[in-house]
C-alpha cells in the first residue's frame, strides 16, 4: 500500500545496508520502502555513480516514534562491529621526469601511466629508481663525456 504522508528516515550507505534496515522496520509491523536515484544523473555506462545512489529508507511520518527505537538500535549495532581495515596494498616508487620527484603507487599500477601527484604531468609508473638513483645516472652520464 503506497504512504500517504511519507518521510525519509534513514540515508544508506548503499542498498544492502538499507534493505537490512527495511527489513528491521517490517519486522516490527512498520510500512516501509526504499528509494534511490537511478535516473541518467545517477548512472553511467558501467553502472550507478556511487557519490550519487544513496538508497533512503521511507515510512509514514505517524511511525516515527516508532521507527526512532529501531533507527537507534540499527546504529548502536553498527557501531559495535569490529572496525575491518583494508589490508595495505604494496607500493612502488617512480620518478616523473618532468619535476625530478619520487612518488609512490600501489604495485597494481606497475606499467601504467599516472598523474604526477607533484606536478600534474604524466608519467611512467613502472621505474623503480629513487630519487637518489636518478641523481646518481644523469651523473655518471655527465662524467662519460
Amino acid at each position: 500500500m503506497p504512504l500517504r504522508d511519507p518521510v525519509a528516515v534513514y540515508l544508506a550507505a548503499n542498498t544492502l545496508e538499507a534493505t537490512l534496515l527495511c527489513n528491521m522496520l517490517r519486522e516490527a509491523g512498520i510500512e516501509a520502502f526504499i528509494t534511490a536515484d537511478v535516473t541518467q544523473a545517477g548512472t553511467w555506462v558501467g553502472g550507478i555513480v556511487p557519490e550519487t545512489h544513496e538508497p533512503q529508507v521511507w515510512t509514514e511520518r505517524a511511525d516515527i516514534e516508532r521507527v526512532t527505537p529501531i533507527l537507534a538500535e540499527y546504529e548502536r549495532r553498527a557501531n559495535e562491529l569490529p572496525e575491518t581495515a583494508p589490508p595495505e596494498e604494496e607500493t612502488m616508487q617512480a620518478v616523473c621526469e618532468d619535476c625530478g620527484k619520487a612518488a609512490s603507487f600501489p604495485v597494481r599500477l606497475r606499467g601504467s601511466v599516472q598523474s604526477c601527484p607533484n606536478c600534474g604531468s604524466y608519467m611512467d609508473v613502472g621505474i623503480q629508481e629513487t630519487p637518489e638513483e636518478a641523481a646518481g645516472a644523469e651523473g655518471s652520464e655527465g662524467g662519460e663525456e
